[in-house]
């Protein structure tokens, strides 16, 4: 198997993307864009790929029971749903998201003070609330929607509908009156005096139960991301969050590299290129060493955006036919 090397937030909307890479120095992902073979995709969110990478294909995907299980949480067979903490704000008159990750005291206490409500409120869909890292609910059945990953809105204009389908309607009810109950909440009072963003709302997304084990795709993987360490423990392969110090004993891994991610998110500029500098440096040029050397044989790059998702397959003997030229990031366009 290849090394695959997963980068959210490598592709800028098409618009902005000459602007913002025109005069950026990438040899090394120049030559790999030019001389490998890319296949374009839809858009998909980073959370839909990862599940779907590791063979888990149809319906919502099920985030909750994944990444429950990556805390070293006990799925079990149950329904999850992820139960996020986080704050709705306005930005030049639309609504934005910011996920929030407070202490564990106030995790605690908001934890204990919403819990009585799912109890008495959910009907037919009684829910236990679970904390965690992360929070969830514990659901009797599976609701039929489809969730909006907090991915997919962070730095974008909120939907005013991030749940659809038929019981889509009561959740939403349901996180508005979440809203007043947390507005309500003194530890937000707290916050609000410390200069910190109230924890004003909870972004549901994610149901679903651990799915049948499908057959393992790699043999290791690797990412700071909780979704990806709950896979690998469910498809039962070993994980690490920080990257090797040597990519040539990297084989058969997915790597995942998030350090685009936010600033493609918040279109901070400057911070991507950065970013895409540091990763051309002390990523790109080391792996397409080790590729033209032979120590790697294959080599897989997938590349997400918000209007595409790049996915390219190089071998060694590709770096070779060198009458096709590199393909500054700039000039790369969908066709």
């Amino acid at each position: 198997m290849p090394l695959h090397l997963v980068f959210p937030g490598l592709l800028w909307p098409q618009k902005a993307l000459r602007d913002t890479a025109f005069d950026l120095e990438l040899p090394a992902l120049g030559t790999l864009l030019g001389r490998g073979r890319v296949n374009w995709q839809p858009p998909v969110s980073l959370e839909a790929w990862l599940c779907r990478e590791f063979g888990i294909m149809a319906g919502e995907p099920p985030v909750a029971a994944l990444r429950l299980l990556g805390e070293g949480e006990s799925a079990g067979n149950d329904v999850w749903l992820c139960a996020d903490f986080a704050h709705l704000g306005i930005d030049q008159g639309r609504p934005t998201l910011t996920m929030l990750d407070p202490d564990h005291d106030t995790r605690q206490k908001i934890a204990a003070s919403l819990a009585p409500h799912f109890q008495n409120e959910l009907g037919g869909m009684a829910a236990e609330f679970f904390s965690g890292r992360h929070h969830y609910l514990r659901l009797a059945s599976l609701p039929e929607m489809i969730s909006t990953p907090p991915s997919a809105v962070i730095g974008r204009a909120v939907p005013s509908a991030h749940l659809k389908g038929i019981d889509a309607p009561s959740w939403l009810r349901l996180g508005n009156e979440m809203q007043m109950l947390l507005h309500a909440l003194p530890v937000n009072r707290e916050r609000e005096a410390q200069g910190l963003p109230v924890i004003n709302t909870l972004w549901f997304w994610g149901a679903g139960a651990l799915p049948a084990k499908a057959a393992r795709r790699y043999e290791a993987a690797c990412g700071d991301h909780p979704l990806l360490q709950g896979l690998a423990a469910w498809a039962g392969i070993p994980w690490q969050k920080d990257l090797p110090q040597n990519f040539a004993q990297s084989l058969a891994k997915m790597m995942l590299i998030d350090a685009l991610q936010a600033p493609a998110q918040e279109l901070d500029a400057e911070a991507w290129r950065q970013a895409v500098k540091k990763t051309e440096r002390d990523i790109l040029q080391p792996v397409q060493a080790l590729l033209k050397s032979g120590r790697i044989a294959n080599l897989r790059i997938t590349a997400l955006g918000e209007e595409a998702c790049l996915d390219l397959h190089i071998k060694r003997s590709d770096l070779f036919k060198f009458w096709r030229r590199p393909v500054p990031l700039h000039e790369l366009a969908k066709p």
